[in-house]
């Protein structure tokens, strides 16, 4: 199966989220980001990951580091 990469400015906009969460996402290393020809991108099999992170984030009012946690005790 081949994976996909979505540019992190479209997953924005579909998601309705701010750049800076995706970027703290990463910062967090919750999330890998690889860049080519300085546009960023998210690889389609992590988009269940960064749906949850935002559902966690948004619905729940969890902050990163409560992200975090969650993260490594799942």
């Amino acid at each position: 199966m081949e994976t996909t990469l979505i540019t992190t400015e479209t997953c924005c906009i579909q998601y309705n989220i701010e750049p800076s969460f995706i970027d703290a996402l990463e910062e967090f290393e919750l999330i890998h980001i690889p860049v080519q020809e300085k546009q960023k991108y998210i690889h389609s099999d992590d988009l269940h990951d960064l749906e949850n992170y935002i559902h966690l984030h948004y619905d729940l009012n969890i902050n990163m580091e409560g992200l975090d946690v969650i993260n490594h005790l799942l």
